[in-house]
């Protein structure tokens, strides 16, 4: 039983709704730009940042102090803001910067709501698309124009040759004894598509694809994943069976009979 109220619930989900539509108003103008990007990361490695990425984290933050000023935020671009409570928001306002540079419009914004460190409330908004997938407690929902869509992921009957497998960029994800473990699994499955990042997951929760498998991943890429894959009944963890609440590695399936075979192939890794 939570010991927060349906009210402290009901109020951050609206709340979120206005998180996204402002952060669209950042992104999608910049999205349809040729504009700047800078390299975060030193040396031979990219790690893109833009305008619309630093802007759009500002803006949210500032709607969320506005209404719940106690609460913690943390987020990919911006210094942590220390809480006074037990709910902390965690924001990326485009995963997925390769993507937006690229002009391929799987990016997204990330929005998720936890409580004493559990993620309760997750939001991938796919402007570009403009689909939002939503995770609470016990559902998950396609939010697409003015339809809302229950998600309900698929069964493979615990048979990952039925499964079809996605990862974002396994070359650049994956060290070299992960990826071997990767292709023991890709080598099983139906197929694979590439290049999706948190869109990916949607799919997932959607019914469409049945597991993703990721590395090097911020807690920000994550959180809001978590509520949207197991509202729709599937499973997001560790490649180890335990929390990915903090990134790192990470597996997510629609059905979670796979999980004992992947767990086994990347136990070792």
């Amino acid at each position: 039983m939570s010991d927060y109220s349906k009210t402290d619930l009901e109020v951050r989900l609206i709340h979120m709704a206005e998180l996204a539509k402002r952060a669209r108003g950042i992104t999608l103008p910049l999205y349809a730009q040729d504009i700047d990007v800078i390299n975060k990361a030193e040396g031979s490695a990219y790690d893109p940042v833009t305008e619309a990425d630093i802007e759009g984290e500002r803006q949210m933050r500032n709607l969320i102090t506005a209404v719940f000023p106690d609460d913690a935020i943390e987020g990919e671009e911006l210094p942590d803001i220390t809480g006074k409570n037990d709910w902390l928001w965690t924001l990326d306002p485009i995963d997925g910067t390769r993507a937006f540079v690229a002009g391929i419009p799987v990016w997204s914004t990330l929005i998720a709501v936890s409580y004493k460190g559990v993620p309760i409330l997750g939001l991938i908004d796919v402007a570009a698309q403009n689909k939002q997938f939503w995770g609470a407690p016990g559902r998950s929902w396609l939010q697409q124009d003015d339809f809302e869509i229950e998600l309900k992921a698929r069964s493979c009957g615990g048979d990952v040759r039925r499964a079809i497998l996605g990862c974002t960029e396994p070359l650049s994800m994956l060290s070299a004894n992960e990826l071997s473990a990767y292709e023991i699994i890709r080598k099983k499955t139906r197929f694979s598509r590439l290049g999706l990042d948190a869109y990916g997951y949607g799919q997932v929760a959607a019914g469409k694809m049945d597991i993703i498998i990721e590395a090097q991943l911020k807690p920000c890429d994550v959180r809001a994943l978590i509520p949207v894959i197991e509202g729709a009944g599937g499973k997001l963890t560790n490649w180890h069976g335990g929390s990915a609440v903090d990134g790192g590695r990470a597996v997510a399936v629609g059905d979670p009979a796979l999980l004992p075979e992947i767990y086994e192939t990347l136990k070792h890794v």
